[in-house]
């Protein structure tokens, strides 16, 4: 099992720091359940990417047009990533 949440949130953000170059992961919360008969981590949060292009920018509603919420998911015994997702 991972030693703390400190090495939890380091795999998290690793794997999606590789995924999503340059990006700035912050996470809210970090809990630990069972899913499929697996012990995992489920950790919640925000990613804020770089835009490509940032005239696209300008034309989204939203205040922050590259910030996403996040929710990630660790085998709480090897630390691999079970599932992830960006809204």
């Amino acid at each position: 099992m991972l030693d703390n949440e400190v090495d939890l949130q380091g795999k998290a953000q690793n794997f999606l720091l590789m995924k999503y170059p340059d990006a700035k992961v912050t996470f809210s919360s970090a809990q630990l359940a069972t899913k499929e008969g697996n012990l995992i981590y489920q950790l919640a949060g925000t990613i804020e990417m770089k835009s490509r292009s940032g005239l696209m920018d300008r034309f989204t509603p939203q205040s922050h047009p590259n910030r996403f919420s996040l929710n990630i998911e660790l085998d709480a015994k090897q630390g691999s990533i079970f599932n992830y997702e960006l809204r």
